[in-house]
């Protein structure tokens, strides 16, 4: 969409059957688009004021180019500009908004969106003075909705782009360009790269770094929560990180914004770094810019983590909202990011911080087998029987997976499910934490497990097969 005055400007991007979902093309409608709601595969279309469809006459082929010739009665420039009191932040807005559109009530001249900050303050504040990267490229629109507390803030930007920073300047943070490095996955694993060691520069001082990507939403407790846990990277080395992100907390997966997790996988989408780890362990064998890599990827792999687990809440603290990237897109974004649950409770205050250290959360796992009562084997967990209509019970049940890679019944089990089915992750010592119909369930993989010892006599792990592939089909790949 584009704006100048009065005047929209509405055309199809790339793919509208797969941008578009059914809340944009009804908001077209009332906007007077005829033909919105019927756009299909490969249509060509634009409106302003007057509207232009080509229809796709194949799968295979675009519709024919739209021409749209129109005449619109334009604002004289002097009635369009707003007359906003004559303040610091308000000429920063009148630069900002005189340069750049897009950005919504930003630029409203009734009742425009506030550009200083005004976070509550923390008690106990344990991260006032750790420095905060925000990880940013050239989607500026994916900054502005990145908004958190100023204090100690950096943004850098892959490139040297003009509108981001003036997204920057005009919330008046502090931002840092540098000339891209390499291509593809390898470009944006040299941007993080550039980005950590600079931060870690700019505050000589700071023990560790706040990581978050401008295409997240950050939580209103997300500083709280890592005020609170941030300790425990200095009290327990078997430790790797503290991250906002729970790769299986789902809407109907999560339940409790107070409780915490020890997970081996490494999920990033906001999350602290020990500089310790950085500079002595990481920097120096950071892939190089030969290296098509993904960086969070290489941060999971068993050469860097060591062993070592994060703390993950069980209630996501940032939301991934991004569509569109190196690795994402619509369809990918719809199917597993959407429909993670997102804590908005202020000022939770979290569950035994303590039993996250590596003996004590033995205990507290051990502990839950106890009580857990164990779910009937011989009916599907796919079907929505296999669990009881109870509320606060804990289960548990028992899959099979010989070996690391013999993930078949996870993957089956997590497609059922409707959590993250691309790889294994978000395990503890091969035991998945979840919650379904809110009961908290415990999946321990058979005989990978240490916990494989609490199987009672006679239970058969489940075993769960893909389904066979159909002669000549075809796999899709994202």
């Amino acid at each position: 969409m584009v704006t100048r005055g009065r005047v929209l400007i509405f055309t199809i991007k790339d793919e509208g059957t797969f941008h578009l979902k059914d809340a944009a093309k009804n908001l077209l409608k009332t906007l007077g688009s005829q033909v919105s709601l019927n756009l299909s595969w490969r249509d060509m279309w634009t409106l302003v004021y007057g509207e232009k469809h080509s229809k796709s006459p194949a799968l295979s082929t675009w519709g024919d180019p739209v021409l749209l010739k129109t005449e619109v009665q334009l604002t004289a420039s002097e009635e369009a500009e707003c007359h906003w009191a004559d303040t610091e932040l308000n000429r920063r807005r009148k630069l900002f908004c005189s340069k750049v559109e897009g950005y919504g009530s930003i630029c409203s001249c009734k009742d425009p969106a506030p550009i200083e900050f005004s976070p509550d303050p923390l008690s106990n504040n344990n991260v006032f003075s750790v420095p905060v990267a925000v990880i940013a490229g050239n989607r500026p629109n994916y900054l502005y909705s990145s908004r958190v507390n100023p204090l100690m803030i950096t943004v850098f930007i892959d490139g040297y782009y003009e509108e981001p920073m003036d997204v920057v300047e005009l919330f008046g943070l502090k931002g840092v360009q540098h000339t891209p490095i390499s291509i593809k996955n390898a470009r944006v694993s040299q941007h993080y790269k550039a980005s950590l060691t600079a931060t870690f520069n700019l505050h000589p001082e700071a023990n560790y770094a706040i990581v978050i990507e401008e295409d997240l939403d950050l939580s209103i407790d997300f500083f709280s929560f890592l005020s609170q846990t941030v300790h425990l990277l200095d009290e327990d080395d078997s430790l790797y990180c503290i991250s906002a992100w729970n790769d299986q907390g789902y809407e109907h997966t999560a339940e409790d914004p107070a409780l915490l997790y020890r997970v081996e996988s490494m999920p990033g989408l906001g999350w602290v770094l020990k500089k310790s780890l950085y500079k002595d362990e990481l920097e120096p064998k950071w892939p190089t810019p030969e290296k098509l890599w993904d960086w969070d990827m290489w941060m999971r792999m068993p050469e860097q983590r060591k062993g070592r687990e994060c703390v993950i809440p069980d209630v996501s603290r940032s939301y991934h909202f991004g569509i569109i990237g190196l690795n994402m897109n619509g369809y990918f974004h719809e199917v597993y990011f959407k429909k993670h649950k997102f804590n908005t409770v202020p000022n939770v205050q979290l569950k035994n911080v303590y039993s996250l250290k590596k003996d004590a959360y033995e205990v507290e796992i051990l502990n839950l087998l106890k009580e857990a009562e164990v779910l009937d084997h011989s009916k599907n967990p796919c079907e929505d029987s296999f669990l009881p209509d109870t509320e606060g019970k804990t289960y548990v049940m028992f899959i099979k997976m010989e070996t690391e890679t013999d993930t078949s019944t996870w993957t089956e089990l997590a497609k059922c499910l409707h959590v993250w089915d691309l790889d294994v992750r978000g395990y503890h010592s091969g035991l998945w934490r979840l919650f379904r119909k809110r009961n908290h369930v415990l999946v321990v993989a058979v005989p990978i497990s240490p916990y494989s010892e609490k199987k009672p006599t006679g239970v058969t792990p489940i075993q769960l097969d893909p389904p066979p592939k159909e002669e000549g089909a075809v796999v899709d790949q994202v």
